[in-house]
């Protein structure tokens, strides 16, 4: 088949945005055989506002018509040379006009928006969900939530790349934990909990309070009051506040929006006492994820999101795209525990979960003090994820159930 895909939210491949999904899906599909052509129209200027559901400035509106009409223009020329089979995108709202999918149905070909983020910023894509013929989520409970809008949900949960995710069997493992991931929701109260436990810990990512930790800077706008006639106050400063008092008056009211910023600022306060515990802990930005596991002899994760994207909101855990990289990387994983992952590994042989603090405490513990267990992990999640969870399944699993391949 010859899959049309815009799913790079930065053209720049060197870049995080410009190359996650990319590495990730290209080298999978072209594997089983399909030839790809990615699309060439940047996505970044609207990348930078894509956390924006609807009500878009004109500025940010011309933004989104230039990708709608350059990407739709790009389609019909490679249409013209050899008919496309699946037009495979990741839009949110924000970067592409939900109507410029009829052009590209009146074409004859069918579209599929992959979206990973349906359980808690949902409605950044609604308006794409509606329009796409099949709408891919990876998220198993956000089904309902796509059918209530008349949408068309496929789930298909994510997975990991073999060449991006491997066995490194010449480092050597230090006996301590580790954990990989931006500072986000309740991740600093675990791993705090876990420092005071005197679990051996140490973290890489984003926004942990190191300067030039690199990561995802490419997506943020640029420093300016105004952007695209959208205000712009400067995170941490009181316009930023106040910003955020007003965004949950409008969305909750007068009562519960000021309850809401009420409870975001104790959490923010909440969270600046834990800088000084979490510091001596912090290692910046892991270039490189397939070594930095192999250092050392237990990898955690921290499923928890904030229920509606914001902070102040409920705490739900769910899936991530860690839960088979780590895996397949080799690790003796730990992750937070889900009902949907259990469908994925024999929870206790091939990666272990944890539900409370003091659970995840006893069991890092556990496995540092045990490393043959550890080992056994290892080498259990690494063949099932090798075997099961790979790109190339995941791509056959929804080929099948959109009723694509049997009839190209």
């Amino acid at each position: 088949m010859r899959i049309f895909t815009a799913i790079r939210h930065s053209i720049d491949p060197k870049l995080y945005y410009g190359s996650l999904w990319s590495a990730n899906f290209c080298p999978a599909l072209r594997e089983l055989g399909h030839e790809v052509i990615e699309a060439q129209v940047d996505l970044l200027p609207a990348s930078r506002f894509m956390d924006i559901p609807g009500n878009f400035t004109r500025q940010e509106e011309e933004i989104r018509t230039r990708i709608t009409e350059q990407i739709i223009s790009e389609v019909r020329n490679e249409h013209k040379k050899s008919p496309i089979n699946i037009f495979l995108c990741y839009f949110y709202n924000a970067h592409f006009d939900s109507a410029g999918f009829r052009e590209i149905h009146k074409l004859g070909i069918p579209t599929v928006n992959f979206y990973c983020n349906s359980l808690y910023q949902f409605e950044l894509v609604t308006a794409i969900a509606k329009e796409v013929n099949f709408s891919w989520h990876t998220e198993k409970n956000a089904t309902e939530s796509y059918l209530r809008i008349g949408a068309n949900p496929v789930w298909v949960q994510m997975a990991a790349d073999q060449k991006l995710c491997h066995p490194v069997p010449d480092d050597k493992r230090q006996p301590k934990a580790c954990f990989m991931g931006q500072r986000y929701a309740d991740r600093d109260r675990w791993l705090a909990k876990l420092i005071t436990a005197n679990i051996p810990l140490e973290i890489y990512g984003t926004n942990w309070g190191l300067q030039n930790s690199g990561g995802n800077e490419e997506m943020l706008p640029p420093s300016e009051s105004f952007y695209l006639g959208r205000r712009q106050p400067k995170p941490g400063t009181l316009g930023a506040y106040l910003n955020a008092v007003l965004t949950n008056i409008e969305k909750q009211g007068i009562p519960r929006g000021i309850q809401r910023s009420a409870r975001q600022l104790r959490y923010r306060d909440e969270s600046r006492k834990l800088d000084t515990l979490l510091l001596p802990a912090i290692r910046g930005f892991a270039k490189d994820i397939s070594h930095t596991f192999a250092g050392y002899d237990v990898i955690l994760n921290l499923s928890n999101v904030w229920s509606d994207g914001r902070p102040g909101s409920r705490l739900i855990p769910h899936v991530r795209l860690r839960d088979f990289e780590a895996p397949m990387c080799r690790t003796c994983y730990l992750t937070g525990h889900t009902d949907e992952i259990e469908e994925f590994y024999e929870i206790g042989k091939e990666i272990d979960t944890y539900r409370t603090p003091e659970e995840l405490i006893d069991k890092a513990k556990f496995y540092l003090a045990h490393p043959g267990e550890a080992e056994r992990l290892r080498e259990a999640g690494c063949r099932r994820a090798v075997k099961d969870h790979t790109w190339k399944e995941r791509f056959k699993t929804l080929f099948k159930k959109i009723g694509i391949e049997k009839n190209r």
